[in-house]
Formats: structure tokens, C-alpha cells, sequence
């Protein structure tokens, strides 16, 4: 399942006392008014990274998961999975939880000896 991220302003983010931003060699310099991508794990990134499967540490913009951040993201920004989608995580962590089903037997039992 692709993660849930939610596009904001990144003026609305430097508003955050403890934000920083990792230099990412190569990337396009962000403006006030650029728009960045907050995930469902509360990581930073902008829209070349949005679907990427894989997103090494120096692709992220911001990936401090700090109580104060987390308390910014719902406080401020109002951040939260929408309650539909929260249903489908709660449905796809159960099943990265659950057991294996039991492997079912593949000969049919033998005849006893007579």
C-alpha cells in the first residue's frame, strides 16, 4: 500500500520552532511558496520523491520524528490519515501481523497396512 501524504505550503512547515532542512545535492532550491509533501510517517518530501518506492535519508526534506513535531503536524497543520484510509491501514497491519495460514496437508493419508 503507497503511503498517505498530505501537500501543504512549505511556509506553513518552517513555522516550526525545530525545523531544519537537509541540503539535497542536486535538488531545486525551495521557496516559501513550494509545495511539499507531509507522509503518513511524518517525513518531508517534495513531489520527485512523492512515488518513489524507496527514499533514501538525504532525499528527505525534514525526517525528524520528534514528540514536538509530531505535536506540530496535528496540532498546527492538522495533520491526520483521513478516517477512510485509516480503515485500510488498520486492515493491511493486521494481515502483515497475522500468522501464515497452516499449510494444508498435500498427500491424502495412507491406507493402513493389511
Amino acid at each position: 500500500m503507497r503511503n498517505y501524504s498530505k501537500a501543504y505550503v512549505l511556509k506553513d512547515l518552517r513555522a516550526f520552532d525545530g525545523w531544519t532542512e537537509n541540503v539535497r545535492e542536486g535538488a531545486d532550491e525551495l521557496e516559501d511558496e513550494s509545495v511539499v509533501f507531509v507522509q503518513d510517517d511524518l517525513t518531508v518530501v517534495d513531489e520527485k520523491m512523492l512515488f518513489e518506492d524507496t527514499i533514501e535519508d538525504k532525499d528527505y526534506i525534514y525526517n525528524a520524528g520528534t514528540d514536538e513535531w509530531k505535536k506540530f503536524c496535528k496540532e498546527t497543520l492538522e495533520f491526520e490519515i483521513p478516517e477512510d484510509l485509516r480503515y485500510a491501514y488498520e486492515q493491511d497491519e493486521a494481515a502483515n501481523e497475522a500468522p501464515p495460514p497452516a499449510a494444508e496437508a498435500s498427500e491424502a493419508p495412507s491406507a493402513p497396512a493389511g
